[in-house]
């Protein structure tokens, strides 16, 4: 738990240390750790396996992190109400397309998935970046930001692939059918918000392209300016 100095009589500070107490909890490691499994665990593991089974697992991920993230944003309402209404969207869309596959219930799932994921980052971001110490909590915090910014555009590239299937070119071993095609996207948007971008998967689509600069302007400010406030931090805690 984030431990502040408080100022008698500063509001700003009571509003801050408040802000620290909904999200600093076993909640957060929690949501890391599964980010983490996610991303470099569960994906790349099930890329080749049935689909049913990937959809399951990304369900089941959903879940996961949904739960994390009710912990987290139970507090705020409205946060709350989107995390809630998203998740039990996301798992339902998802036994159903395991049982009649629809092309809209890939649209529900991929739209709650962006909507648990930009609740977390609302939260999260408002809470590290707020004044205080530099602490463990705060580091996780920014990690998961920048987990979540990633698998943010992945399911938003799959959006706009649904909607145009020639959006994006891809290399003749991704254009397997039967494999999830979350895995490609997964890759293209972390390669794109580090700024790797080695060029094997290339946007076409005016949207695709918009999208992907927009996640490679973030990928390039976010650490910055998170770095930035650390150092502010650190100053200003060295001062008092």
């Amino acid at each position: 738990m984030l431990h502040k100095r408080m100022v008698p009589g500063n509001p700003q500070e009571g509003a801050t240390t408040l802000r620290w107490k909904r999200v600093c909890n076993p909640s957060l490691t929690a949501l890391l750790v599964t980010l983490l499994v996610s991303v470099f665990g569960v994906t790349p593991t099930l890329e080749t396996h049935p689909l049913e089974l990937a959809r399951s697992a990304s369900a089941a991920t959903l879940a996961v992190v949904g739960l994390a993230a009710v912990l987290i944003v139970w507090r705020n309402r409205v946060a709350m109400v989107v995390v809630v209404a998203a998740i039990a969207t996301g798992i339902a869309t998802t036994i159903l397309d395991i049982q009649r596959p629809s092309v809209f219930n890939v649209y529900l799932f991929r739209a709650s998935s962006v909507a648990v994921l930009s609740a977390l980052i609302w939260i999260i971001g408002m809470a590290i970046f707020e004044g205080g110490h530099i602490t463990f909590h705060r580091i996780q915090g920014a990690i998961a930001i920048y987990l979540m910014i990633g698998l943010t555009f992945m399911h938003l590239y799959a959006l706009i692939s649904l909607l145009s299937p020639d959006a994006f070119v891809y290399p003749s071993q991704l254009l397997n059918p039967n494999q999830l095609q979350r895995g490609r996207f997964l890759y293209f948007s972390f390669t794109t918000l580090t700024s790797t971008a080695y060029g094997d998967i290339v946007p076409l689509h005016a949207v695709a392209r918009s999208t992907a600069i927009l996640e490679a302007l973030i990928g390039q400010l976010f650490p910055a300016t998170m770095v930035a406030r650390l150092v502010t931090l650190q100053i200003n805690d060295r001062r008092s």
